[in-house]
């Protein structure tokens, strides 16, 4: 841990990323705080470093709860979890299993950028300890031009059909809902969403012939099942982790990213309780299909 611990401080930083956690399951093994001002608990603990170590371990018990719904997928494990709130965020990154990295930021004009970092971080961590970089966020398929994908996953040699032809949408509803998601989605980035907004609206292109590697050992219909129970669930994780953090971070839960080994699920947070839940099942599209739900989430409010 000493080890560890040496090469948390160099990533510590009062204008970037002022707060770090090592946890081992839901126990703090590493707590940095750049600034700890405000005063010391009855243990002499600084207040700031007790609150983002309570916030860290709530985070450990909420995500723990959705492994269950991610091994059904099985998409692998929960990798890296992002929380954006309109003061900052939170990262909670996988070191090795039952080992997490925590870390808070409040600068929010540079949130790609310490995510990134972060990224690169942990992967420095998981080779002290014998394993292998993880590709969180797609950060380090965007690093490399053209990400290695197994020849044999290559598109088929069919003529690739129009995008339009191979979107499912589940909700008979006006053009001007279901044409902002169908226009969202894309082979290479966005592959499923849905808008809940009293009614439910819901466009994927899982039938896209360059998608079939994803589907060797479900469908799509089971993958549309089991996303839709998943967004139905999605607010109350969201209210918990709001509660959790609300010593630490000013304002409400906007957007959550969970990363997983292979791809993302993404909560975009919208007015008057309507939110957006999207999906991409390429891990080097992570980034991509993320800026796809953004820009869909503005056109939604603005529209």
């Amino acid at each position: 841990m000493t080890e560890l611990a040496t090469r948390l401080r160099q990533l510590l930083s009062i204008e970037g990323l002022a707060h770090l956690v090592l946890y081992d399951g839901d126990m703090a093994k590493v707590v940095l705080d750049a600034d700890v001002s405000g005063g010391e608990d009855a243990e002499g603990v600084p207040l700031v470093s007790r609150s983002h170590e309570q916030a860290g371990r709530h985070l450990y018990y909420i995500l723990e709860e959705l492994e269950p719904d991610f091994a059904e997928l099985r998409t692998g494990a929960l990798i890296r979890t992002v929380l954006r709130v309109p003061s900052g965020a939170i990262f909670y990154y996988l070191v090795e299993p039952g080992l997490h990295l925590y870390g808070a930021t409040s600068a929010v004009d540079r949130l790609d950028e310490l995510d990134a970092l972060f990224a690169d971080c942990v992967n420095d961590l998981r080779m002290v300890v014998n394993y292998s970089p993880l590709d969180f966020g797609s950060y380090l398929s965007k690093k490399s031009e053209t990400p290695a994908r197994p020849a044999s996953w290559s598109r088929p040699a069919e003529p690739a059909p129009e995008d339009g032809d191979v979107v499912s949408v589940s909700h008979t509803a006006p053009g001007a809902v279901v044409a902002p998601l169908r226009a969202a989605l894309d082979v290479d980035g966005l592959h499923y969403v849905t808008y809940y907004a009293g009614d439910v609206y819901s466009a994927d292109m899982f039938r896209h012939p360059a998608l079939r590697r994803y589907f060797l050992a479900t469908t799509p219909q089971r993958r549309r099942d089991k996303y839709g129970r998943m967004g139905l669930l999605l607010p109350g994780v969201a209210r918990r982790m709001n509660a959790s953090l609300s010593a630490i971070l000013e304002g409400e839960v906007l957007q959550i990213v969970l990363d997983v080994e292979q791809g993302a699920v993404y909560y975009h947070a919208l007015p008057d309780q309507r939110y957006l839940v999207g999906v991409t099942l390429d891990q080097s599209r992570v980034a991509e299909a993320d800026q796809r739900v953004g820009q869909l989430g503005r056109e939604l409010t603005d529209g």
